[in-house]
């Protein structure tokens, strides 16, 4: 490897991780999915297409055709962040436990990847 062929690779790793900065920058303090439709629609219109996590990383797709997150994905959200949704024995996030018997093909497993990555 020569000086030359480093200092390439350095640039590259340099502009790479500006890259990521601004993505990071552009993800943060946005909603995971903003679930009230007509908000949503104004919010889009208003960023420009960087309403919430999901959009801004690009809908999940099935088919090739892009998918929202749908009302029943909303459950397993609330389920998980909301103090007082599905919770009788008032646990906190992190002793929470859900157990979802689904049929394939759903979303699930997609959103609580997205779920997981828009958290972390």
């Amino acid at each position: 490897m020569t000086f030359k062929d480093l200092k390439k690779r350095i640039i590259s790793s340099s502009n790479q991780q500006k890259q990521q900065a601004q993505y990071f920058d552009k993800l943060q303090n946005k909603p995971f999915w903003i679930w009230d439709i007509q908000e949503h629609k104004q919010e889009d219109v208003r960023t420009n297409g960087s309403c919430c996590f999901n959009h801004i990383i690009g809908l999940p797709t099935k088919d090739g055709l892009e998918k929202p997150i749908f009302d029943y994905q909303e459950l397993l959200y609330e389920a998980l962040l909301s103090p007082d949704f599905c919770n009788p024995l008032n646990h906190g996030f992190k002793d929470k436990h859900l157990w979802i018997k689904k049929a394939t093909g759903l979303g699930v497993t997609e959103f609580f990847l997205r779920f997981r990555h828009g958290f972390a």
